[in-house]
């Protein structure tokens, strides 16, 4: 099984998501929490990280397909250059569960990210790979290729090591980073 990437009308991904899910269907939806002024003043609220989008894995045969891009609410499946459906990598899946599982806030990023790339080695994000800015050394930009987007989360300087291009430590791994 794969992951793929329906494509939602505005504002209906948890619709779509919960019709996904009782029709049997392995759905993933990431949220990010925002803060939204109120009547009574500031509050949280929670949004798709992604909006519009929402992860399916499955069998993408002619009757799935079909059973997704009718869904209320659903525009289309995402595709590649070659007009194929958009296949999410699992290492990509794997790190967008870590985060969300992680119970840190998340917000979108720039893409793609610029700056100084890290390995997280401590702490509930260990081993995600990610870039750290000089302008904000505590925010870690991980990207996300298929959706040409990055997520944004806050970190602490003293759990992570530089590495190189390939996610390799370019130091001991288990010697984390000291502040400066």
């Amino acid at each position: 099984m794969k992951w793929y990437i329906v494509y939602t009308r505005h504002h209906h991904e948890r619709a779509v998501y919960e019709r996904l899910r009782r029709k049997g269907l392995e759905a993933y939806l990431p949220w990010a929490v925002i803060w939204r002024q109120g009547r009574g003043g500031p509050r949280q609220a929670t949004v798709p990280l992604f909006p519009r989008c929402i992860f399916v894995r499955c069998y993408l045969e002619m009757y799935t397909h079909l059973e997704l891009i009718t869904q209320p609410g659903v525009i289309r499946l995402l595709e590649d250059a070659q007009g194929q459906p958009l296949e999410v990598p699992e290492a990509e899946m794997r790190v967008l569960q870590q985060l969300s599982g992680a119970g840190v806030p998340l917000e979108r990023g720039p893409y793609p990210p610029e700056g100084g790339r890290v390995r997280v080695v401590q702490g509930a994000l260990q081993g995600i790979v990610g870039v750290r800015r000089a302008s904000a050394p505590s925010a870690l930009l991980v990207s996300v290729p298929s959706l040409r987007a990055s997520v944004a989360v806050t970190i602490g300087r003293a759990r992570v090591v530089p590495c190189d291009d390939r996610g390799t430590d370019a130091r001991q791994a288990a010697s984390p980073q000291a502040d400066d």
